[in-house]
């Protein structure tokens, strides 16, 4: 099997994200438009945000939306994808939904831009839709081919910010009852006030808590939580 097509199997999106994690009235506008995008053959989205936003998140949502409603999705996080051949994007026009994450890591690269290009415009008349995400809006990312550009600024352009307090606490509840975490009053109002404010950090911080809780056979409990978020400060500083 080619490589190309040996990779392309393994980008599946994540089994536990779902777009009802960003059921919060903060995200209503733009689930709008992410399910008019699904809806509409050619339809185009794209989303910008900081890192821990949890646009990867979405976009893996995203493409589960898609098959359950029986489209072929194929999910590309470019900052994973960027060193291997951009010959990866041959032939995807053939699929219902692309989902191209962190799209500004092929920024310079002007074979991978030249591909991106070419086949933004073979999936225009392919019907196939195409969602992309970044830090920033397509102007902001650094791309040297002008015509990729116009080409990405023609997708309706939606930005994620940080959600919240409402919006945290519909999200962390709605991921928790998808993992069959029960989450008591107590917790919510102890994890919204120490834990991430970054939708990203805080599905990290509710996965980890689920393995631990499995792994020990603890239930959860505020010293829990906090053994977790402590662990998960020190992971991001770096330390071993």
């Amino acid at each position: 099997m080619p490589v190309a097509e040996q990779l392309l199997l393994n980008l599946r999106p994540r089994p536990d994200a779902r777009l009802t994690d960003f059921a919060a009235p903060a995200y209503e506008q733009l689930l709008a438009a992410a399910r008019e995008c699904l809806a509409t053959s050619g339809g185009l989205l794209y989303i910008h945000g900081d890192q821990g936003q949890g646009r990867s998140h979405f976009m893996s949502a995203l493409c589960g939306e898609a098959e359950r409603q029986g489209l072929a999705a194929v999910l590309l996080p470019l900052a994973e994808l960027s060193f291997e051949s951009s010959a990866l994007l041959a032939g995807l026009e053939g699929q219902d939904l692309l989902a191209l994450d962190d799209v500004e890591a092929i920024a310079g690269d002007r074979t991978w831009e030249e591909a991106l290009f070419h086949l933004f415009n073979r999936a225009r008349g392919t019907g196939c839709r195409m969602v992309f995400s970044a830090a920033r809006p397509p102007g902001q990312c650094g791309f040297q081919l002008p015509d990729l550009v116009s080409r990405l600024a023609l997708a309706p352009c939606w930005a994620l910010a940080l959600p919240d307090d409402v919006s945290r606490q519909a999200l962390l509840e709605t991921a928790a009852s998808r993992r069959d975490l029960l989450l008591e009053p107590e917790l919510v109002r102890y994890i919204l006030a120490r834990g991430p404010r970054e939708p990203g950090r805080l599905l990290s911080m509710l996965a980890e808590l689920d393995r631990q809780s499995l792994v020990a056979g603890r239930r959860l409990t505020i010293p829990l939580v906090r053994e977790v978020l402590g662990n998960l400060c020190v992971t991001e500083r770096g330390a071993p």
